[in-house]
């Protein structure tokens, strides 16, 4: 019976180890077989997510798909492509597909086109802002020093010789009045030429004295008497003083000639002075001046008349108010910058000679015109509307006196007409539009006498104007046409798509292409302008009503002025040679797109040429679309010199040469 325990318990002991090996081999087979899963996730986690990507989108047209070529590339090396599946040759990463996208052909100006998937799109946090005409203004901030307004500056020197008896202002920074006596002076001269007065007064009383000359010559020594005391600084009412008296004075009495604070004193009680000596300067600090620095890649745009925010580091909480009366014609080679003397009013003598002080200079970026001839608006009363300036008269006019020039002749005519209505237009008004007219019958006004060639080199400047005032001033009824000659590199207006070159002639008069159209929509006014009470320290903001402006309290000009077509500047990507944006033109679909920009204002890049209004834009996330397109080898070669892909050629055929 032992022994047949034994063996129970032998083979029950056997059962617990065999149950046991099993619960721990099926521990472990579960982690194995999820660490497999796991793996098989990872590795295939973008067929998975295309499949699901397939499956949430709507299904693709049978053509598209059957356009569609499939190529395999590095995500490391983009140049690296390859019709099969394989290996990178240089790092031995597995080539990763896609779709030949970039190989169709482009639209007009597009340079590269990039499609990201909705997940994509959302992981990235991709998002677009459309391109809109705004009230743009460029900020400058600057340092300068407060220093004395030269022009309220007086230096008092003595005007004849003698001693110093007695000091009414005897110290430095010591403020005196108009008109305050300020030392009284002992000359034997003035004794002398105060003598000489009375004795002429009393020949032409008919009192003479022996020596004496007549009473034929008394009138010119009383007047030469006189005026040599007015040059010496007396006053008119010290000599009636004289006169009335009969007597003397032994002192002449020295006046401020205007208020302020004595800044130098160069005299003492006692001193002997001769004509021309130093006494006092005086200074009036209800005005003063900064000498702003401005760095010469900022200084385009500021002009004398700016105005200018200042903010002293005593005065934190203030804001004093400044205009720019004077800007430098050099530029300091030492620290690039561009010197503008800031005049500042200073009543309450808060700012003082020696200061360190910020400068903030707004510069508008859009055209400003004064209304000045636009009646002022009532208080509760909308501002009054401006009226569109017509430039349609001058355009014609323009497009009428070049189109000789394309069978190689000048009509003498039409370009007196030209001038005539430049001028014309030119004395219709203020502001921007009307100063470009003012420049264009200048320009005019040089092919007088000029041979066919030489014409044709003004025609280049004239047309640059033209451009610019139809561009700020849109023609009413008439679409216009920007035409460009790659072989002269200029630009024309013309009233038809059809191109006749000017510049050219006979020789090529269909040269050029279309590059841009001009015309007035039913949304200019709106859009492309703005009109209120204007402040020149806040250009890109305007008023409703006519009131004072909040810094330099002087009254609100109305005035219309012109917004700027901008992107945020988180939408301008730099490549080192020119900048892109990325036009969203359908949903996930980014086309890339070379613009010209202005210089920075706040948040915002104007626009030159590249988008138009209503572009939608990648703002956030536009580096991570940047990034996806440098892996395509069409498009990082414009980054990387890569070699992958056939280059396209533009759409629409640019004309070549």
């Amino acid at each position: 019976m032992a022994g047949n325990d034994e063996a129970r318990i032998r083979e029950s002991s056997f059962f617990k180890r065999m149950w046991w090996f099993i619960e721990v081999l099926n521990v472990r087979l579960r982690f194995i077989f999820l660490m497999v899963v796991v793996g098989f996730v990872v590795g295939y986690w973008e067929d998975i997510t295309n499949h699901i990507d397939r499956w949430r989108r709507p299904e693709t047209a049978p053509d598209v798909l059957a356009a569609q070529e499939i190529e395999y590339y590095c995500a490391m090396h983009p140049n690296i492509v390859r019709s099969e599946p394989g290996k990178c040759p240089i790092c031995g990463m597995p080539l990763v597909k896609r779709a030949k996208t970039a190989h169709g052909e482009l639209p007009r100006g597009v340079l590269a086109r990039q499609q990201l998937t909705p997940l994509k799109v959302q992981m990235g946090r991709i998002s677009t802002t459309p391109a809109e005409y705004r009230l743009l203004a460029r900020e400058i901030r600057t340092v300068g020093i407060v220093a004395y307004d030269e022009t309220k500056r007086a230096f008092i020197a003595s005007r004849i010789k003698g001693r110093a008896d007695k000091l009414m202002v005897n110290f430095i920074g010591q403020h005196v009045r108009q008109g305050d006596p300020l030392l009284l002076l002992y000359s034997p001269d003035l004794i002398t030429a105060q003598r000489d007065l009375l004795i002429s007064r009393r020949q032409i009383g008919g009192e003479k004295y022996p020596g004496e000359v007549d009473a034929l010559g008394s009138d010119v020594l009383f007047e030469a008497a006189k005026q040599k005391l007015l040059l010496w600084g007396v006053t008119q009412q010290q000599i009636d003083d004289v006169l009335h008296r009969g007597t003397v004075d032994t002192h002449l009495v020295v006046y401020a000639p205007m208020s302020g604070f004595v800044t130098e004193k160069k005299v003492l009680e006692g001193h002997y002075v001769v004509e021309g000596d130093d006494l006092y300067t005086i200074a009036d600090l209800s005005n003063v001046w900064m000498e702003a620095k401005v760095f010469e890649d900022e200084a385009g745009g500021v002009a004398i008349g700016t105005a200018v925010e200042v903010f002293s580091t005593a005065h934190p909480n203030e804001v004093f108010a400044g205009k720019i009366t004077f800007i430098a014609y050099v530029v300091d080679p030492a620290t690039r910058t561009v010197s503008a003397r800031v005049e500042i009013a200073n009543p309450e003598l808060k700012l003082k000679p020696g200061m360190y002080a910020h400068a903030v200079i707004r510069v508008p970026v859009g055209t400003v015109t004064e209304l000045a001839s636009t009646p002022v608006a009532q208080e509760g009363e909308a501002p009054a509307r401006a009226e569109a300036v017509d430039t349609s008269a001058l355009v014609h006019a323009y497009t009428a006196a070049i189109a000789p020039l394309v069978s190689d002749k000048v009509d003498a005519t039409a370009m007196q007409a030209l001038l005539d209505e430049a001028q014309k237009f030119a004395a219709g008004g203020r502001g921007s539009p009307f100063d470009k007219a003012a420049a264009i019958a200048d320009t005019v006004k040089q092919l007088a006498g000029k041979d066919l060639a030489a014409q044709r080199e003004i025609l280049k400047k004239l047309s640059e104007q033209m451009i610019q005032l139809a561009r700020a001033s849109a023609p009413q009824g008439l679409k216009l046409y920007v035409a460009h000659c790659p072989m002269v590199n200029a630009d024309w207006l013309q009233e038809s798509p059809k191109i006749g070159n000017p510049f050219l002639g006979t020789e090529m008069p269909s040269c050029g292409e279309i590059t841009g159209t001009i015309e007035v929509s039913a949304v200019t006014d709106s859009e492309q302008f703005a009109t209120g009470y204007y402040c020149p320290v806040y250009p890109d903001r305007l008023f409703d009503k006519p009131e004072l402006c909040p810094i330099d309290k002087f009254p609100l000009r109305l005035a219309k002025v012109e917004k700027t077509l901008s992107v945020l500047v988180s939408a301008v990507i730099n490549t080192g040679t020119r900048k892109v944006v990325y036009r969203e033109t359908d949903p996930g679909t980014f086309d890339m797109l070379e613009v010209k920009v202005g210089k920075r204002a706040g948040e915002f890049y104007p626009v030159l040429a590249g988008l138009e209004a209503g572009d939608h834009v990648a703002t956030a996330g536009a580096f991570l679309v940047d990034a996806e397109n440098r892996l395509n080898p069409a498009a990082s070669a414009q980054f990387f010199g890569a070699s992958g892909g056939p280059q396209q050629t533009p759409a629409g055929g640019a004309h070549q040469h």
